[in-house]
């Protein structure tokens, strides 16, 4: 499927899920299956995937962003990649809070929350899936090794889906405010790499009339 059309695609989606969101038709059905989760919070396994979890929060995301951008920086000798990284986690943290103060939903009423604001999309979701998605596109990018990429890709599907499996199993989140933070996530995402794209078509370009010139 063409990027154009997966966009496209993504936004029919998008857009269906905020009219769900706004006139209320899942709330009953989602906090069914968000108090079954919930229910499981203090269980073994939960604990584990709370504790993956982490890496969508606010620490999480900077500790990890810090990271890659040093070693981007390190590897790439430049500032290219680190500096993309760091306008996706800037962005995306700010479409996300528009998004909620837009939309206003309120979180779940059946747990006691550790985090205030609105709800949808998941933010942990939303700039979780964008930076580790953003970091996985650059890792593939520096190898030709098909298991590495299939590697690279497994585990960034994972701990995306812990991310958001956590924040129901803590009761921050409806279902759909995963799926939102998903979708929001993706359509980032694409954008992001199309930025890359044409950062290095202009580099290419400065590149060749410097040759050039010479």
């Amino acid at each position: 499927m063409k990027t154009k059309n997966i966009v496209i695609l993504l936004t029919v989606l998008f857009i269906g899920l905020i009219a769900l969101v706004m006139l209320n038709a899942t709330n009953k059905f989602e906090t069914i299956i968000g108090e079954t989760l919930y229910s499981f919070h203090d269980h073994g396994l939960a604990t584990i995937f709370e504790a993956i979890g982490m890496l969508g929060s606010t620490i999480g995301i900077i500790v990890t962003l810090f990271i890659f951008m040093i070693v981007f920086a390190i590897v790439e000798k430049g500032f290219i990649t680190s500096s993309l990284l760091f306008v996706a986690v800037l962005f995306g943290n700010f479409l996300n809070k528009a998004l909620k103060a837009v939309i206003g939903r309120e979180r779940p009423t059946f747990p006691q929350h550790i985090e205030d604001g609105y709800s949808f999309p998941s933010g942990h979701v939303m700039v979780g899936l964008l930076l580790f998605g953003t970091i996985a596109y650059k890792l593939l990018k520096k190898t030709n090794d098909q298991k590495m990429k299939q590697i690279i890709l497994v585990c960034t599907s994972l701990i995306v889906v812990v991310i958001g499996m956590s924040r129901l199993l803590e009761g921050e989140h409806f279902l759909t405010d995963v799926i939102g933070g998903m979708i929001a996530g993706s359509l980032l995402l694409i954008g992001i790499i199309h930025l890359d794209v044409y950062l290095h078509k202009i580099i290419s370009r400065r590149k060749v009339k410097s040759d050039l010139s010479i």
